[in-house]
């Protein structure tokens, strides 16, 4: 009877430690502010597309999104290729966030628009993943295009 109690016990506690152990162990995301290059998107439709891939991000098992990581200015983060510079990466690697989402909208035309991102680990700068979707500009078809890009890059990390 005891060791029947203390294998129970010993049963319990091993699964309260791997379910917990997969809560603590989840992907920490800073998700920057939606790169827009050629200065025609609505600052409304930026804000819209980064809360939604920041919902993507957060309710896909195992990672949190985080967009209160304060950036500076957008353009001082990257530096003259287009990659994150190192000052940068050494400030989220302080958040103690392990992967930023980079994203930029390109509008192809005045109905739709380029969706990309990438995802870079903040320790190295490396590109872990990255992809891209082609959607309408209404906020209907962003949402679902911001959820389509996420299952894409989190399948990458």
């Amino acid at each position: 009877m005891k060791t029947k109690f203390l294998l129970l016990i010993a049963l319990l506690s091993f699964v309260s430690y791997s379910a917990s152990a997969q809560f603590y162990n989840r992907k920490k995301v800073a998700i920057t502010e939606v790169v827009d290059k050629s200065g025609d998107v609505a600052e409304g439709t930026k804000t819209y597309v980064r809360s939604a891939l920041t919902d993507a991000i957060t309710n896909s098992d195992g990672y949190e999104g985080y967009t209160s990581i304060s950036f500076v200015s957008l353009e001082m983060n990257f530096d003259k290729t287009g990659n994150l510079s190192s000052t940068t990466l050494s400030y989220v690697k302080k958040q103690m966030m392990e992967y930023i989402l980079v994203s930029e909208i390109t509008p192809l035309d005045k109905q739709t628009v380029l969706l990309t991102a990438r995802i870079v680990n903040a320790s190295n700068g490396k590109i872990v993943a990255s992809s891209s979707v082609r959607t309408y500009a209404d906020i209907d078809y962003l949402d679902s295009a911001c959820n389509s890009l996420c299952c894409k890059l989190v399948g990458a990390i």
